[in-house]
C-alpha cells in the first residue's frame, strides 16, 4: 500500500507544479496585457490631446494668419487709398482727388468677440482705428458705430494708454517670426539639435510616454511660417498717399489734401508678422488681457501695431473648439490655463502647450484614471482567460484526481484479489496432491472433496463479484422490474435471509411495515443481491458472537421503499464508515473480525442501489436497540421500466 501512497504523492506534485506554471504564465499574461491597455489607453489619451491642441492651433493660428495679411493703413481712422475724380456743379470732371476711406475695423468693428482694441504706436504716441478723433470731410462711406463695441475698446484704450508706455514692444516685437531667405542646411541642422537637447531634457508627458516638446517645436515653426507667408511684400505708396496717410493726418487734421510736399519721396513700407501674444497687467481685480505686437516700418520710422484681446472670452472661444472631444468623465475639467512670458519651465514644457498663446491645455488625466480606464478595456477578456484557465486545471485536478484513484483502485484490486485467492489455491494444491497421491485415508475424503467444494463456490463467488462490479462500472446492467406488493417482496427477500444466516448460524428477524394494498413495481432481484450482500458482511463480522442476530426492516415513505438490515456485531468505526463504500477497501479490523473478503461487496450494494434509482447509506455506526450496524437502502416504490 506505500506504493499507492506514494502514486497518490506524485500525483500531487505533478498536479501542483502544473498548478504554479500555469498560474505564473497567467500572472504574466495578465500583467503585460494591463501594461499593454495601458499604454493604449495612454495613446488614446495622448492622440485626443493632439487632437485639441490642433484645432486651439488652427484656430489661433488662423486668426494670426488674416491679421498678419492686414493692410497696415487699417490701422488708421481714415486713409486715402487712391484718387477718385469728382463733377463739378456745371456738370464738368474735376481734377483727381484722394479719396478718404474709414478703416475696416472702423467699420465693421473686431472680427471676433474677445478683440476689445486695435493699437498703433508712433513716436510713443498710441492711436486705435475704433477711437478716431475727428470724422473726415471727405471720407467716402459712411461708418456707424456699434455703441457697446466702442464703449468696450474705449475702456481699454483708457486701461491701455496707461500700460503701453511700460512695455516695451520692440523687444516683443523682436521675437516675431521674419522671412529668413538664404537659410541654408546648417541653420537647419544646429536648430534640429537644439530641438533634440530640449527634447533630452525634457520630461515626458502621462508617465513616460511620448515627449511633448518635438511636437511643440514642430507645429510652432509649422504655424509660424505659415503666418509668414500671410505677411504682404514690401510696398511703396507714392508721396501723395503718403503725405495723406501721415500720422498728423491720422488724427483728423483738414490740411489741404491736393497738393503734396514736393520734396517727398515713395515710402517703402514693411511689415513683420505678429510675435508671440504676452500678458499685459491692468489694475489688480480686472481681467487679464493679451497683447498681440507687430512691427511696421515705414522708411526710418517704425510703428507697432497689433490688438488687446479679453482672456475670460478668448478662453471660452477655445474651449468651444474642442467641446464634445474628450469622454464626458474628464471633459467637465478640460480647461486652457494661462502661463508666464518668462522661460518655460520644465513642467511647462513636458506639458500640452499652445503654439500661438502662453498658455497651456490642462486635461486631467491621472494615473488611477489611466489604470480604471486600462483595467475596463480588457477585464472581460481577462476575467473569461481567468475562468478558462480555472476550468483547465478544475479538468486537470480531476483527471489527474481520477488517475491517481485509478492507479490506487488497479493496486488495491491486485492486493486484495490476490491475498484472497492465495487460501482457496493452496488449499486446492493441497488437498489435490494428498488425494492424487492416495495419502488420504478413505474415510476422509468426503471430507476433503467438501473442502474442494467449498473453496470452488468462494472462487466463483469472488470471480462473479468482480465480473459484476466490472459490467456495472461499465454500466451495461439492466434492470428488470415488476409489480409486486409488501408480502410477495418480503417473502422473496426473507428466503435469502434465511438461506444466509441458516448457513452461519445466525438468526434471522424480519419486520414489514408496508401496508398490504400498498403496489409496488421494483426489482427483486436487484433487492436480494443488495440483501445478500449485507448479510454476508453481517455474518462475517458477528462469527463467533453469542445471540448473533441479522434484523430485516421493510417500510415505505411517500414514494420511497426503505429496506434497513441491522445486526448485533461490533459496529463501524467512525474512520471506518468513510471507507467502507470504495472498492477493494475493508474495515480496520477486518483482518481480526472477519474472514475472506475483498472489500468490494458495499461498493456493488451501492452501485446496484443506483442502478434501481435510489441510495445506500449507512443510518448508524452502532444501532441502539442491536449494537451492530445499521444499513438502509432508500429506492423509489415505482421504477419506471
Amino acid at each position: 500500500m506505500r506504493r499507492a501512497q506514494r502514486s497518490k504523492i506524485a500525483g500531487l506534485a505533478v498536479f501542483a507544479l502544473i498548478t504554479v506554471l500555469v498560474v505564473a504564465g497567467m500572472s504574466w499574461a495578465t500583467a503585460a496585457t494591463i501594461e499593454l491597455a495601458r499604454y493604449n489607453v495612454g495613446q488614446e489619451q495622448h492622440a485626443l490631446i493632439d487632437r485639441a491642441l490642433g484645432r486651439l492651433d488652427s484656430y489661433m493660428g488662423g486668426i494670426l494668419n488674416s491679421e498678419a495679411a492686414r493692410d497696415h493703413t487699417d490701422y488708421k481712422a481714415f486713409h486715402a487709398r487712391r484718387p477718385v475724380s469728382g463733377i463739378s456743379e456745371e456738370g464738368w470732371e474735376t481734377a483727381p482727388r484722394y479719396g478718404i476711406f474709414p478703416s475696416p475695423i472702423l467699420k465693421a468693428g473686431p472680427p471676433h468677440d474677445w478683440i476689445d482694441l486695435y493699437f498703433q504706436v508712433e513716436d510713443g504716441v498710441l492711436t486705435s482705428p475704433q477711437l478716431p478723433k475727428e470724422r473726415w470731410r471727405w471720407a467716402m462711406d459712411v461708418v456707424s458705430h456699434d455703441a457697446v463695441t466702442e464703449s468696450r475698446a474705449r475702456s481699454t484704450w483708457e486701461w491701455f494708454e496707461k500700460s503701453f508706455p511700460l512695455l516695451n514692444l520692440r523687444e516683443h516685437a523682436a521675437r516675431a517670426p521674419r522671412r529668413e531667405p538664404g537659410a541654408g542646411a546648417a541653420s537647419s541642422a544646429a536648430d534640429h539639435a537644439r530641438l533634440v537637447q530640449v527634447a533630452q531634457r525634457t520630461p515626458s508627458f502621462a508617465g513616460g510616454r511620448t515627449s511633448l516638446t518635438r511636437d511643440y517645436q514642430s507645429r510652432e515653426r509649422r504655424l509660424q511660417d505659415t503666418q509668414v507667408r500671410h505677411v504682404p511684400l514690401p510696398i511703396c505708396e507714392t508721396p501723395e498717399i503718403a503725405e495723406i496717410n501721415r500720422p498728423t493726418h491720422s488724427h483728423g487734421s483738414t490740411a489741404d489734401l491736393d497738393e503734396a510736399d514736393p520734396d517727398l519721396t515713395d515710402l517703402e513700407i514693411t511689415l513683420g508678422a505678429f510675435a508671440p501674444p504676452f500678458w499685459v497687467e491692468g489694475v489688480p481685480g480686472d481681467r487679464r488681457k493679451l497683447a498681440f505686437v507687430r512691427e511696421c516700418v515705414s522708411d526710418a520710422t517704425v510703428l507697432y501695431q497689433g490688438f488687446v484681446g479679453d482672456w475670460g472670452n478668448l478662453r471660452k472661444e477655445l474651449l468651444e473648439q474642442i467641446e464634445g472631444l474628450f469622454p464626458e468623465s474628464v471633459a467637465s475639467q478640460v480647461d486652457v490655463l494661462p502661463t508666464s512670458d518668462e522661460a518655460v519651465s520644465d513642467v511647462e514644457a513636458s506639458a500640452p502647450r499652445l503654439t500661438q498663446l502662453p498658455a497651456v491645455l490642462s486635461v486631467p488625466y491621472s494615473r488611477e484614471a489611466t489604470d480604471a480606464a486600462a483595467w475596463q478595456s480588457v477585464r472581460s477578456i481577462l476575467v473569461a482567460a481567468w475562468a478558462a484557465t480555472l476550468v483547465v486545471l478544475a479538468v486537470a485536478g480531476w483527471g489527474v484526481r481520477n488517475l491517481v484513484a485509478l492507479t490506487e483502485r488497479r493496486m488495491q484490486f491486485a492486493y486484495a484479489v490476490t491475498h484472497e485467492l492465495r487460501t482457496p489455491l493452496t488449499t486446492f494444491r493441497l488437498y489435490a496432491d494428498m488425494l492424487s497421491a492416495g495419502m488420504v485415508p478413505e474415510g476422509a475424503r468426503q471430507e476433503y472433496l467438501d473442502t474442494l467444494n467449498r473453496e470452488s463456490e468462494r472462487l466463483t463467488s469472488l470471480v462473479e463479484g468482480v465480473l459484476e462490479y466490472a459490467r456495472l462500472e461499465n454500466q451495461k446492467a439492466r434492470l428488470n422490474p415488476v409489480e409486486t406488493n409488501g408480502a410477495a417482496l418480503e417473502l422473496a427477500l426473507r428466503d435469502t435471509l434465511d438461506h444466509r444466516c441458516e448457513l452461519a448460524g445466525m438468526t434471522a428477524r424480519t419486520r414489514n411495515d408496508i401496508p398490504k394494498d400498498a403496489v409496488l413495481r421494483t426489482d427483486a432481484d436487484v433487492l436480494k443481491q443488495v440483501l445478500g450482500v449485507l448479510v454476508n458482511n453481517s455474518c462475517r463480522h458477528m462469527r463467533g458472537r453469542p445471540n448473533a442476530t441479522v434484523l430485516l426492516r421493510l417500510w415505505l415513505e411517500g414514494t420511497r421503499l426503505h429496506m434497513d438490515v441491522i445486526d448485533s456485531g461490533p459496529g463501524i468505526d467512525r474512520a471506518d464508515a468513510r471507507i467502507i463504500f470504495k472498492p477493494f477497501r475493508r474495515g480496520r479490523r477486518a483482518d481480526a473480525t472477519a474472514q475472506g473478503g475483498i472489500g468490494l461487496g458495499l461498493a456493488l450494494a451501492r452501485d446496484w442501489a443506483s442502478l434501481l434509482g435510489g441510495r445506500l447509506d449507512l443510518a448508524a455506526r452502532h444501532h441502539p436497540e442491536l449494537g451492530g450496524a445499521h444499513f438502509r437502502l432508500s429506492v423509489p416504490a415505482q421504477i419506471k421500466s
